[in-house]
């Protein structure tokens, strides 16, 4: 009949949507060093850099180059912790960006979606998610902007 309204049960969300990937423009080390310099000029402090391939190649294991960096804002940070109600998202803390090669030779940027995993979230965390994502987002923006 036209004009009623049908059922339509949408999609269920894919996994691959609380993540976000995007191809740099840059070789594998340049991404990573733009990557810790734009953050660190962002006022974010880089707690690691985790070299995952040399890792796994001291294990036996040959795997495509993946560096994983772990970073903090305390402006983002501090506000979730200090509070008992919402220090459970502490092991979403650091927040952390990889960077790996494809075997094609892509160099991809991957990270947490943040938008989607904060709108699962109470309010109170959502807002310091959303804020703290954005930043990211726009690091990410001026690491591939680079030639």
């Amino acid at each position: 009949m036209q004009g009623t309204l049908t059922d339509v049960t949408p999609a269920a969300p894919s996994p691959r949507d609380l993540f976000l990937e995007s191809v740099s423009t840059l070789i594998f080390a340049d991404t990573v060093e733009a990557l810790t310099v734009e953050m660190t000029a962002d006022d974010w402090s880089v707690l690691g850099e985790h070299d995952l391939s040399a890792s796994l190649a001291k294990k036996g294991h040959n795997v495509l180059p993946v560096t994983i960096i772990e970073a903090c804002s305390g402006t983002f940070s501090v506000a979730l912790l200090k509070n008992d109600e919402t220090r459970y998202v502490s092991s979403l803390l650091p927040c952390r960006l990889s960077v790996y090669a494809t075997s094609t030779g892509k160099v991809i940027i991957s990270r947490m979606n943040t938008a989607a995993m904060a709108a699962q979230m109470e309010p109170a965390v959502a807002e310091v998610m959303g804020k703290a994502g954005d930043r990211l987002e726009a690091i990410v923006s001026k690491v591939l902007s680079k030639k």
